[in-house]
């Protein structure tokens, strides 16, 4: 199944991290939090990079200050 904007290079992601999930990839983080709380429990969303036609997304995990 496609990921949800498998086109972008770099957006707002939503992941499952464990078993590891992407779901979607997204320019807005509204649009991503909506997914994410329409999927549910263990679901997060994260600002990373995607590898387009993979789930490959990768994010810092360090908090922002």
């Amino acid at each position: 199944m496609p990921i949800q904007g498998d086109d972008l290079k770099q957006g707002w992601g939503v992941v499952c991290l464990k078993p590891w999930h992407l779901a979607g990839i997204f320019q807005s983080s509204i649009d991503a939090e909506n997914l994410a709380a329409k999927l549910g429990a263990g679901y997060v969303v994260k600002f990373g990079e995607h590898a387009s036609g993979s789930t490959d997304f990768s994010f810092d995990n360090l908090p922002r200050g």
